[in-house]
């Protein structure tokens, strides 16, 4: 079992309230204009590379944008920031 550090439940909700599959581009947009500065304003983000920053605000489509995310979860991964879970509704 792993010591989590730290938890942020906040970026799976603001996944989960942007998630809009009938419009993908919109769904992008909205995701990375509420989870950029959730990112920038919790502290255990403080180290994540800024180049994350840059791929976030470049992404247009689904596919990049979960590229990002992935290495956003390898980060948490690694800095023991425990995510919870994703909401059902």
């Amino acid at each position: 079992m792993t010591a989590w550090k730290y938890t942020d439940k906040e970026l799976k909700q603001i996944l989960h309230r942007n998630n809009d599959p009938d419009n993908e581009e919109q769904s992008v947009a909205n995701t990375i204009k509420e989870l950029v500065p959730h990112l920038k304003k919790t502290p255990c983000y403080n180290n994540l590379d800024t180049i994350i920053y840059d791929l976030l605000n470049n992404a247009k489509t689904f596919h990049t944008f979960n590229r990002v995310l992935s290495t956003i979860y390898d980060y948490a991964d690694e800095n023991k920031i425990w995510l919870g879970f994703m909401p059902l509704d």
